[in-house]
């Protein structure tokens, strides 16, 4: 008996299909914003699809978990505001500069985006994305000067993913009453006077 191969099957391709995904996928986005700016105390997928005006399975088929899709909050919303396109800092000296420039990009997001940040779901969606933003910084403060331990480097990575989430920044605004300008002044001077303490501390 001759058996004649079935061709395999051709990936299927369309970009209008694509664009359909990735409008489903912003519309979830929008509406798990919309529902973190609620200030629930907790963000749940069915709220999210509720919101979204589509079905809980296909908020699962864009994201597989509840953590992925607060995982996916924040790199949407800096890529809306351009935040996800500025420099990471690449020397101590353009840390000041670079930390303006985020706070003056935070400080712009709409209200929905800020109340979103500012909501219970937010704190989800930071503890869900601290981990990145932490090896990302952590990446910056391997190149600082000095001869710093590996877990002064650590600390200080530490130091500054505190003193740069937006809460950070609605306290300088908010309570302080202090401009973007002067927030990065702060946290510039903080910096650098742990990376010279650390540094006279060394044996």
């Amino acid at each position: 008996m001759i058996r004649i191969a079935k061709p395999e099957p051709r990936p299927y391709d369309s970009p209008l299909r694509a664009e359909q995904v990735e409008e489903t996928r912003a519309r979830i986005l929008e509406a798990a914003i919309r529902v973190m700016a609620g200030g629930i105390a907790s963000v749940s997928m069915p709220a999210i699809a509720r919101e979204a005006a589509v079905s809980v399975p296909t908020v699962y088929r864009h994201f597989g978990t509840k953590g992925e899709l607060l995982t996916a909050v924040y790199p949407y919303v800096a890529r809306k505001s351009g935040l996800d396109r500025l420099p990471d800092p690449t020397s101590l000296d353009d840390l000041r500069d670079s930390l303006r420039r985020i706070f003056e990009r935070t400080d712009a997001l709409d209200e929905l985006a800020r109340a979103a940040m500012a909501s219970p779901g937010g704190e989800e969606v930071r503890r869900a994305t601290m981990p990145g933003r932490l090896a990302r910084i952590g990446r910056w403060a391997d190149g600082l000067p000095g001869d710093l331990a590996d877990a002064d480097r650590a600390r200080i990575a530490r130091l500054l993913a505190v003193l740069t989430t937006s809460g950070s920044l609605r306290m300088w605004r908010d309570h302080l009453g202090v401009s973007a300008e002067q927030a990065a002044d702060d946290i510039d001077f903080i910096v650098r006077a742990a990376v010279a303490a650390s540094t006279r501390t060394r044996p």
